[in-house]
């Protein structure tokens, strides 16, 4: 197979990979992305590999195979590091954030949070930055560490009202409204 039709097979792996996405097929959905992840390394494009890998990840998410779906979010990330798309960089430290999670790890995921967090504030995206601090108030929550939580709502709050999302903002102010609520109920 010669690289032209090794980066059309890559492309059709993908397309595979998304339609049994979108029909609940995960297994043959992995194997699609799985496919296209080798192709495209095969043919030296390191960024549609990465996002082949990406893919693969979120699928290995659905299918609760965490530690397979970290790896390879991690592997994209090496990927989009290389062609220096930090957005993308900081994407995958939130996926890995949450993988854990997931897993019932918070502490590995707010380090992984707050490794997306710094990237994002450093390209001065504020409604993603303000992702990354609800997701570190939510992993607080887990915790439970209210007050900490709180703080990092209120953050979240503050860089959505300035972001001007507003459905955000509306869903991050009941969280506040609650934490505060429970906060202030006296102890039993």
């Amino acid at each position: 197979m010669d690289e032209s039709e090794g980066k059309d097979a890559a492309e059709q792996a993908m397309k595979d990979g998304y339609a049994f996405l979108q029909s609940g097929a995960y297994e043959q959905s992995l194997a699609s992305f799985t496919r296209a992840e080798d192709l495209f390394g095969e043919a030296g494009d390191r960024r549609r590999q990465a996002k082949a890998s990406t893919n693969k990840a979120l699928v290995l998410v659905q299918l609760q195979r965490f530690d397979e779906a970290i790896a390879g979010f991690k592997e994209a990330l090496k990927h989009f590091e290389e062609e220096d798309e930090f957005i993308r960089v900081a994407e995958q430290w939130g996926n890995v954030g949450s993988v854990h999670r997931d897993m019932g790890l918070p502490d590995e995921a707010i380090e992984h949070y707050e490794e997306a967090l710094t990237i994002y504030r450093e390209l001065g995206l504020r409604e993603r930055a303000a992702d990354q601090c609800t997701n570190i108030a939510y992993a607080r929550f887990m915790k439970k560490e209210y007050a900490e939580a709180l703080r990092w709502y209120r953050e979240a709050l503050s860089l959505y009202i300035e972001t001007g999302s507003e459905e955000k903002r509306g869903l991050t102010a009941e969280n506040v409204a609650r934490l505060e609520a429970a906060l202030e109920e006296p102890a039993e």
